[in-house]
């Protein structure tokens, strides 16, 4: 909120800011700390918890610092981070769960996913289109929509577990698949906001500096305050300085705004990536020594 009042920001990227600063952390924290050795298992924890609570925290921040700046619809922000965030999730830890599944209920969930299928494609071909047409509310809509894409999480985490056991060597290919998703979403994000960045970009990679800079320096130092270790510090570093820049995305595509609600996303993604693979590697090459060693070299 500071940064968009030191910077003079105009609202719609104002409220880009704001939002890249609500959301949760995102998987780049946990490869950070895996990086740079520190408390894996803390980040892992704090990533899930943050990700769970995301659909409410992040339209709360968002309604208390940003509603001044744009609509801050907070119902409908929610089931967007629901389907953006939560649903893809699912379906991952369904997968997994069934690589560990007996068969008996593999085949339980085989059925139950032909039943979400069935239930997925009435409501995108008859029950949402004949419900609409009849003038129901946007509530009601949202929910059929929302429960149309949970039924639809059942079916992918499903269908992607067959193909695994197919092509076991399809996990090695999704974090390519992940990384192009990311350069393709920025890609789009930056040319839709092609105007604006020619006349803000520069300010708003310094307020992307800052920001970063600010978690990462909070983050250690207030958990160094609280009386947490060096290494559970450094891990919270990493939670506080990078945000999920994919939801942040998604939720300003969400709004129609990409080019400018966006934008601030776009430019900070890559920034966080870079700072965090410095800072990692910077934390990697000085470990922190643990009690017993100490011990060792007093005695």
């Amino acid at each position: 909120m500071l940064l968009t009042k030191v910077f003079h920001f105009e609202p719609e990227i104002a409220a880009g800011i704001i939002l890249i600063g609500s959301c949760s952390s995102g998987l780049a924290s946990n490869v950070m700390v895996y990086l740079a050795r520190a408390n894996l298992v803390l980040s892992v924890i704090v990533t899930a918890m943050a990700t769970l609570a995301a659909p409410f925290l992040t339209p709360l921040l968002m309604k208390t610092f940003a509603g001044t700046l744009i609509e801050v619809k907070f119902i409908d922000m929610m089931i967007e981070i629901i389907k953006i965030v939560i649903v893809p999730i699912g379906a991952a830890l369904l997968h997994d769960y069934l690589k560990g599944a007996g068969e008996t209920r593999a085949k339980g969930i085989i059925v139950a996913a032909f039943v979400c299928a069935v239930y997925a494609l009435s409501v995108l071909l008859w029950l949402y289109p004949n419900i609409a047409a009849d003038g129901a509310s946007h509530a009601a809509l949202q929910s059929l929509e929302l429960s149309g894409f949970l039924a639809a999480a059942v079916v992918a985490g499903t269908l992607y577990h067959q193909l695994y056991k197919a092509y076991p060597k399809v996990d090695q290919l999704m974090p390519f698949i992940s990384m192009f998703g990311i350069i393709y979403f920025t890609t789009v994000t930056t040319a839709a906001g092609r105007d604006n960045l020619m006349k803000v970009g520069f300010l708003l990679f310094i307020a992307s500096v800052t920001h970063n800079a600010a978690g990462y320096f909070f983050g250690y130092w207030l958990s160094r305050f609280f009386g947490l270790d060096k290494n559970s510090s450094r891990t919270v570093a990493f939670e506080v300085g990078l945000q999920n820049g994919g939801m942040a995305s998604g939720l300003a595509g969400s709004m129609g705004k990409l080019g400018t609600v966006g934008l601030a996303a776009a430019v900070f993604s890559p920034w966080m990536n870079i700072s965090g693979s410095i800072l990692a590697n910077y934390w990697r090459k000085r470990p922190v020594e643990s009690a017993k060693e100490k011990e060792g070299e007093v005695a």
